[in-house]
């Protein structure tokens, strides 16, 4: 069903999406900054902007849920001050250490520090000039986010093998969201994705047939519960549902005609082939996909401190 819905939701998106995924579909999630009681607040969502153009420009994707792979840092203030006089001012002097990881594995893929400073009307104006320091071209930061991007690229490139495994696992006890998430996670741009992206659209197809086969009989039993123009909108409940590429396709065709006929009314036999008009369906089903894994991933138990290894101060 989750599969069925996401659909709809990403006909919509499939274009732009599918033109990320060619390129190199990696995710890294953007974590809370830690910082001082002294770093306004206010800061960490300008830095979260930051990074996150920073991401976009080496063509990866900020990822809008707790991913795998992370980018996280801290604030050491060395100095923060006020100095007084006809116009008060704030200045402060800090190092923001930036780190890109695995979270998983409890590895750190990359990191560097950005030693500024910054002097403002507020505690807030002198980060914002500190931070004003770096921009999403800084080659410092560029170079850092190479070298995470390289880093996990190589990590798929030595354990996709492990992702395929773990898909086939999940597919043969018809966890098809598991197995979707572990088949959709290797970027395009990692050795495996061929097999990987081969497998999903198998999972797909497999998830499609079954969960057509139990929408189907729902059909039967509600039409042969009740067979009347009651029994027939329940039973197209169920007949609506069904993906036009599922193998019982032609027989719930069949239904909707044979209840059609005995009810005397034209029912609407309304499914997701509307949005096979739109775009490809090879290109749908790989997002649909896509946002399965996601889903699935959303609702894993999250791992207490995950990030806790990125606070150990570095001077």
């Amino acid at each position: 069903m989750k599969i069925l819905k996401a659909i709809f939701a990403a006909a919509a998106l499939t274009l732009p999406l599918f033109a990320q995924a060619q390129e190199c579909d990696i995710e890294i999630a953007i974590a809370n900054i830690t910082k001082g009681d002294v770093v306004p607040e206010a800061i960490s969502s300008k830095l979260e902007g930051k990074l996150t153009r920073a991401l976009a420009k080496a063509g990866i994707v900020a990822a809008s849920y707790d991913a795998q792979f992370f980018i996280a840092g801290r604030f050491d203030d060395a100095y923060n001050d006020i100095i007084s006089g006809p116009s008060q001012k704030s200045v402060v002097k800090t190092t923001l250490t930036l780190y890109i990881g695995d979270a998983d594995n409890q590895k750190v893929f990359a990191s560097e520090s950005f030693d500024l400073k910054g002097v403002g009307a507020s505690d807030e104006q002198a980060y914002t000039r500190a931070l004003n320091q770096i921009s999403a071209t800084n080659p410092q930061l560029v170079n850092f986010i190479r070298k995470g991007k390289e880093k996990i690229i190589d990590y798929f490139d030595s354990n996709y093998t492990t992702y395929i495994n773990n898909a086939r696992k999940a597919m043969a006890s018809r966890d098809y969201d598991q197995a979707l998430f572990y088949a959709s996670a290797i970027p395009s741009c990692c050795r495996g994705y061929a097999e990987a992206n081969a497998l999903a659209m198998k999972i797909y197809a497999d998830n499609t047939n079954y969960m057509g086969d139990k929408l189907l009989a729902q059909a039967k039993a509600a039409w042969a519960a009740d067979p009347t123009e009651a029994g027939a909108r329940e039973a197209h409940k169920y007949l609506s549902q069904i993906d036009p590429a599922a193998s019982c396709s032609g027989a719930a065709n069949a239904l909707s005609s044979e209840i059609s006929k005995t009810t005397k009314k034209q029912w609407e036999f309304e499914n997701v082939q509307k949005h096979k008009d739109a775009i490809s369906l090879e290109k749908q089903r790989i997002n649909a996909a896509k946002e399965v894994a996601v889903a699935w991933a959303k609702s894993r138990p999250r791992v207490v401190n995950r990030y806790h290894f990125v606070t150990v101060r570095r001077w």
